[in-house]
């Protein structure tokens, strides 16, 4: 039987006999000095502190390239005027116009004001409500950014910097931006009073007026825009003293506590309002200029002065949230009865839409029709809003039918609970208990506008008399730290605010918050990483390249 052939041991024998001849270990050495010579190239061009060592490696590559020369200067002769050198010229001004198309089409995208931010948080694009209000400037504005050049420290708070003011000035063409060196250009400092670097001066160019602010966020930037231009911002208060959930950021590491509210403030002060806490037992009423109060979930009740305090507030007009918890203060639940709004003792579970394996946790779906649409309400608060969900909620509803409501109150609810829903009294064991416990569908959130009680006598109100706004919500979970930037919680919570303080433009759905994401290695993966990316993309071109030659010759 005819043995097959060896290809392993044909290929072996055909490297041995290569192998002694000065050709071969020509093309080797001319293969090596050329990967050699490509990779110091890139490393001379891209990193400026290897400078030494590509320099070395471009020597070591030449060497290598003359040796080959050298050792078969007939056989170099040959490749560079044969079938080969015309082969490997096509691959080169292949390869050369490839590199040629690509720069230029970076550049013309540099050059373009065109971005697309591809990010499934859009979080490198400007909030609607800062593109708006660039796009609403009376008065040229300048940031003047003080870095000290070269300092290592705020490299990157330099780069973030560079690249928020260029966002900016791409949105209007009466904003722009230009980086000082305070310690180069002292008296340009000195001039905007800057003596702690780095700083951003926002300036007013038709007034003159100046604004410090640092880092530069998108949040710092337009304060300090709203600040020289004379727009004076709304003020939210945020009602203390209850245990009611509350910043909880610590100051030296920037942590967070998942029962906090800091995520939710931040969320009003990148809307453009002023956020302070209001203690009723200290000033003893709510300040004039409130756009509106918000009440997250108390645990304590109310004494009769504080409540005393918020009712005058609400008779005159004022506007007021609710983030109430199942069994919660009953001094609260009185307070808002007054007004035609009766709040449940006992958490509801829905069986029809709710976070998976938690009936506790009620799914809010527009596809499920449990949002009521903005043209029914007469609210724009979930007009946009997809999917929320309450971590623990009771109902919100209408303290009497619509027959026997007043004409001074209009109650409408803002989103509902399934068909499928009860109210459960034993949470911890979650299941229908029909004839016992309430059946759904339950509203657990809902709108109150009203110029008088539901106790005064019946009135219609007129376009001069002072409109009481009051968004409930049975719960105050989705607004903690933890939920708050999941599906659509952030937005229906800040929207609510918009809604009471007439900020009607601002309702919209906000980019989310950038969730901190890390890739942690040790200064051996980093340099792997570093050196493989620089090194082994052409190294790998040119043996593949090196591998086809061989096999045509």
């Amino acid at each position: 039987m005819e043995q097959p052939t060896n290809t392993d041991e044909t290929i072996l024998s055909a490297l041995a006999v290569q192998a002694r001849t000065a050709s071969f270990w020509s093309m080797v050495a001319g293969i090596a000095g050329v990967i050699a010579a490509v990779a110091g190239g890139i490393m001379f061009l891209a990193i400026d502190e290897l400078n030494n060592f590509s320099l070395s490696v471009l020597i070591v590559g030449a060497a290598l390239i003359f040796l080959a020369l050298v050792l078969s200067p007939r056989g170099v002769a040959i490749f560079l005027v044969g079938r080969q050198a015309r082969f490997g010229t096509n691959v080169l001004i292949m390869t050369v116009a490839f590199f040629a198309i690509a720069i230029l089409v970076n550049f013309l995208f540099f050059r373009s004001a065109t971005r697309f931010d591809v990010t499934v948080t859009r979080f490198f694009s400007l909030a609607p409500q800062t593109a708006q209000i660039l796009e609403e400037l009376d008065s040229p504005i300048r940031a003047n950014a003080f870095f000290v050049e070269g300092d290592s420290r705020y490299e990157q708070a330099e780069l973030q910097a560079e690249d928020i003011l260029n966002e900016f000035s791409r949105h209007s063409d009466k904003f722009e931006y230009r980086f000082e060196d305070p310690q180069l250009n002292r008296t340009l400092a000195l001039r905007y009073g800057v003596t702690q670097f780095p700083t951003i001066v926002i300036e007013n160019l038709d007034t003159g007026a100046i604004q410090p602010i640092y880092p530069a966020t998108e949040q710092q930037i337009v304060t300090g825009m709203l600040i020289v231009t004379g727009i004076e911002r709304k003020k939210v208060y945020i009602l203390t003293g209850h245990s009611e959930r509350s910043s909880t950021r610590n100051a030296n590491t920037g942590a967070i506590e998942t029962e906090g509210l800091d995520l939710a403030l931040e969320g009003l002060l990148r809307d453009n309002y002023a956020v302070q806490a209001l203690n009723l037992l200290q000033i003893r009423e709510v300040p004039s200029d409130a756009a509106a109060v918000v009440v997250a979930g108390p645990s304590q009740e109310l004494d009769v002065n504080e409540a005393a305090a918020l009712d005058r507030y609400l008779s005159r007009g004022g506007r007021m949230v609710f983030l109430l918890d199942p069994g919660g203060p009953r001094s609260f639940a009185l307070m808002l009865a007054e007004w035609g709004v009766r709040i449940g003792e006992e958490s509801i579970a829905d069986a029809g839409s709710s976070v998976a394996g938690q009936p506790m946790t009620p799914l809010i779906q527009r596809a499920n029709g449990q949002f009521i649409r903005g043209e029914i309400s007469g609210a724009e608060i979930t007009t946009e809003i997809e999917v929320s969900f309450f971590p623990g909620v009771t109902y919100v509803s209408s303290l009497l039918s619509i027959e026997d409501m007043p004409p001074q109150i209009t109650f409408v609810p803002l989103a509902q609970t399934t068909a499928a829903s009860w109210e459960e009294t034993d949470p911890g064991n979650p299941r229908p208990n029909p004839g016992v416990e309430a059946a759904g569908p339950f509203p657990i959130a809902g709108v109150v506008e009203a110029c008088a009680k539901v106790t005064q006598p019946a009135t219609f109100c007129s376009a001069g008399t002072p409109t009481t706004k009051i968004v409930i919500f049975g719960d105050s979970d989705f607004t903690k730290n933890q939920f708050f930037t999941s599906q659509n919680n952030a937005d229906l919570f800040l929207n609510s605010i918009n809604y009471l303080t007439d900020d009607f433009e601002l309702i919209s759905i906000r980019p989310k918050v950038f969730p901190v994401r890390q890739l942690i290695l040790t200064s051996n993966e980093r340099g792997f990483i570093q050196w493989s990316s620089y090194i082994l993309p052409p190294a790998l071109m040119l043996l593949a390249g090196a591998f086809v030659w061989w096999r045509r010759r």
